[in-house]
């Protein structure tokens, strides 16, 4: 009766091993990176973006602000384990365009890709916690 509880248990632990949430990603988080407007990459200016983010569980809710575009909410924002994704709706030359940043929570940094819709591959940045 006594090996059948610890095989039980045993058991038990193995099915939920691996299962841990990540980290919960609530806060203030900056990043600077550099932008699109010069010409050549040594002229290029360093942008920053400041995120703010609420998390439940594994939804994702808050704001991004940067230096050239105004605050904007989060749409369809996840976190699963170390990985972060959302969306930001913008708009870029008169039409709104899809921004979709996908990330990966490093202790208190967050490595983000950015893509927008129609234009591909946007920006690399760090994000590290501020708050």
């Amino acid at each position: 009766m006594k090996t059948h509880r610890v095989l039980f248990a045993v058991v038990f632990l193995l099915m939920f091993a691996g299962t841990a949430p990540g980290a919960d990603i609530s806060g203030q988080w900056k990043a600077e990176f550099k932008t699109y407007y010069g010409q050549v990459p040594s002229e290029r200016e360093v942008g920053e973006t400041i995120f703010t983010f609420k998390q439940n569980g594994e939804e994702l809710t808050g704001t991004v602000k940067s230096t050239a575009l105004s605050e904007t909410p989060i749409r369809e924002g996840k976190v699963s384990g170390d990985n972060v994704s959302f969306v930001l709706i913008r708009s870029f030359g008169g039409r709104e365009r899809k921004m979709t940043y996908t990330g990966t929570v490093v202790g208190n940094e967050i490595k983000f890709q950015t893509s927008i819709a129609g234009f591909g591959s946007g920006v690399q940045m760090i994000a590290k916690k501020v708050s």
